[in-house]
């Protein structure tokens, strides 16, 4: 037996213990060189080229650049090739030569919410054909916002959902951003629906995370009110929320947000309100107008002649005796179907005075279609009697429960995202 024990060692120790033990010729191979060669073998990769690339939120054309690579080893300067993969923000393509393409995903929630100026990054990694990585890291900078009619921004205040199980509730938020006591919901009553929360907060891989405002027809109520004809679960702005989000005369005003409903969701001939602009008009003086009606309502109704229908009302308030001056009307009628089950984007600019302006667009996400597009000029968008007075937006479900057979037994969700209030200026 050896008096040798062979204990683990490298590669090159091993080899000169062989020689030790078994002999080498003078012929045979030197294995220090040969161990040298196996690491030259595996010399990583050198990449270099365009690593760094920048594109506005609303863009939908591809940036492109090229990286460059060298190997000491023969056939392993090329890249592992990737074809409109998926990145955080986008999609990344990626031939072996190096050339590479990258695009928005223009629905992504975080893209589309993006503030004029405000940025994020997304990494992305490619490999050579011998596992050397590289990253490629691309800004996405937010777009300027469109300004429609020569519109300056003043302020502008975003309400947005963190997320599922993460950061805040949402009724946190909500009070975050429009005030507390911002949140009219059966829970927040006694006596009404008290167990169940009725705005929670979900995620999809359409819009990221949003908002679900909650509907029961046999169980909720308006407010404080008991039961009554009619059942409220809305978020708002009023006199105790900031100054940004409030509308007094004079004043030009975008909202924006988007929102989706089912299929199921079923209707009345009454109404159903998912958005309002309300008038605070603190004395309720019928000389102009009060705040009873809400100025503009984005609602659902059902019509025996024509289906269901998607309506833009507008209300011209009370004479001086509190009589309606007959002046109220419909904006636009369009079909219901046309946005169920699907994200749609609403904008509106609204400018409020007695001979006031009232734009609003709305815009089915998923083929970019315009649904409808309302634009009034010299309308009377003013209610108020005092400078103490303004307008204010509403968003969420307010519905009619006098047909109640119309209306399903089952929970309603509509679902909210990316509320956006915007105070600016007309330039002359």
């Amino acid at each position: 037996m050896s008096k040798y024990t062979l204990k683990p060692c490298n590669t090159v120790t091993a080899i000169l213990l062989s020689c030790l033990i078994t002999g080498c010729g003078s012929s045979g191979s030197d294995p220090t060189v040969q161990n040298n060669e196996a690491i030259s073998s595996q010399t990583p990769a050198l990449i270099g080229g365009n690593s760094l690339g920048e594109v506005i939120s609303d863009s939908n054309d591809a940036i492109t650049g090229s990286l460059t690579i060298t190997d000491q080893q023969s056939g392993e300067a090329a890249f592992v090739a990737q074809e409109n993969s998926a990145t955080s923000y986008g999609f990344f393509s990626l031939n072996a030569g190096g050339d590479w393409s990258y695009t928005l995903d223009d629905l992504n929630a975080s893209i589309t919410s993006l503030s004029e100026g405000e940025t994020l990054q997304d990494t992305i990694t490619v490999n050579s054909v011998d596992g050397t990585s590289a990253q490629i890291i691309i800004t996405i900078v937010g777009a300027p916002i469109a300004q429609a009619d020569g519109f300056e921004k003043i302020s502008h205040v975003l309400l947005r959902s963190d997320g599922v199980n993460s950061g805040l509730d949402a009724y946190t938020l909500i009070e975050n951003v429009f005030g507390e006591g911002s949140i009219e919901s059966p829970d927040l009553y006694a006596g009404n629906h008290e167990s169940v929360v009725h705005i929670i907060e979900d995620t999809d891989t359409i819009i990221g995370s949003h908002f679900v405002f909650l509907a029961h027809r046999d169980d909720d109520q308006d407010k404080d009110k008991g039961a009554s004809d009619r059942q409220r679960n809305e978020i708002k702005t009023y006199d105790k929320s900031p100054q940004e989000t409030l509308a007094f005369e004079g004043e030009t005003f975008q909202y924006s947000w988007k929102f989706k409903v089912s299929s199921e969701l079923e209707l009345t001939s009454k109404f159903s309100h998912f958005f309002q602009i309300k008038a605070r008009n603190d004395s309720n003086d019928n000389t102009n107008g009060n705040d009873d009606q809400p100025i503009i309502t984005l609602s659902g109704a059902q019509k025996n002649s024509t289906g269901n229908q998607l309506q833009v009302r507008y209300s011209a308030g009370f004479d001086e005796n509190g009589n309606s001056t007959g002046l109220d009307k419909n904006l636009i009628e369009t079909d219901w179907s046309l946005i169920t089950d699907e994200w749609v984007e609403v904008f509106v600019q609204a400018t409020f005075s007695e001979n006031g302006k009232f734009d609003m667009t709305l815009t089915r996400l998923s083929d970019n279609a315009e649904i409808f597009n309302i634009s009034e000029q010299n309308i009377d968008m003013w209610r108020g009697f005092s400078d103490a007075d303004f307008a204010r937006p509403k968003w969420g479900i307010y519905r009619s429960i006098v047909e109640t057979d119309s209306l399903r037994a089952d929970e309603e969700r509509v679902r909210f995202a990316d509320f956006s209030i915007t105070k600016g200026k007309i330039a002359q």
